[in-house]
């Protein structure tokens, strides 16, 4: 499997900033964008950049709207086991 590619800065400041207005950690919701990534790889549409289509299922894990919690549970019940 080829190295990832780094997360650009950009891409990294916004993940910061949604993970200090919330519960997640920088580190899990860095998770999702990537699997966001795969996602769009694999079946995504193309009508959106692939970073507008990471970035929507992390705002979709955040809120809870949408698939992404379901599709991404194993993230979201390390969350659930920690105190907030």
């Amino acid at each position: 499997m080829a190295p990832r590619k780094p997360l650009s800065e950009k891409t990294k400041a916004a993940l910061r900033k949604k993970a200090e207005k919330t519960r997640f950690s920088y580190g899990q919701l860095a998770q999702v964008y990537r699997r966001g990534q795969g996602a769009y790889l694999s079946s995504g549409s193309r009508n959106v950049p692939m970073s507008a289509w990471a970035m929507g299922r992390v705002n979709s894990f955040i809120s809870g709207k949408g698939g992404a919690r379901r599709a991404d549970n194993d993230i979201y019940k390390k969350t659930r086991g920690k105190s907030t």
